[in-house]
């Protein structure tokens, strides 16, 4: 009984929309981009990557790119003597911010649906990524913006470069 509470809090956990969800209706131009492949920004993917442009600012393009994936898992056994089962859905999206003069597309934040906090990858990343404007990286160090405030750490970033 334990295990099926258990899955049945992580399935509503994963449910929870937030305002970058990836599969929302409207959907940017596809294009393809260099990029890396994991979010510690090591690997070069060798192919390119086919990703939604979701903003293209002067000085900053911002990217989705989502890939589906499930999992059936099996929880013990219920009173009848048979296995619980239930999807889980593992689906990954990656946020890839690009300057002009980059050539690779770097990872800013990477979450997954059964990940628990969605805030590491981006806290990590996005302050790498946007050093050169020291207060915005100390802000997302700082956790005063959240990998749900991406789009507005683009937006800022781009007025910044602007001279806005």
């Amino acid at each position: 009984m334990r295990n099926f509470v258990y899955l049945l809090m992580v399935i509503c956990f994963i449910s929870l929309n937030n305002s970058l969800y990836a599969q929302k209706a409207e959907k940017g131009p596809i294009v393809s981009i260099k990029g890396y492949k994991n979010a510690n920004n090591k690997k070069i993917a060798k192919n390119p990557i086919k990703a939604e442009k979701i903003l293209d600012l002067p000085n900053i393009a911002l990217y989705r790119v989502y890939s589906t994936s499930g999992m059936t898992v099996s929880q013990g056994t219920n009173a009848g003597g048979g296995a619980i089962y239930g999807n889980v859905d593992v689906s990954d999206t990656f946020w890839y911010c690009k300057r002009p003069g980059e050539d690779i597309a770097f990872i800013v934040s990477w979450t997954f649906n059964t990940q628990v906090n969605k805030n590491n990858i981006f806290r990590k990343n996005a302050a790498e990524y946007f050093k050169d404007y020291p207060e915005l990286s100390q802000k997302i160090k700082n956790k005063d913006y959240k990998y749900d405030d991406l789009l507005e750490v683009v937006q800022l970033y781009n007025d910044w470069k602007s001279g806005k």
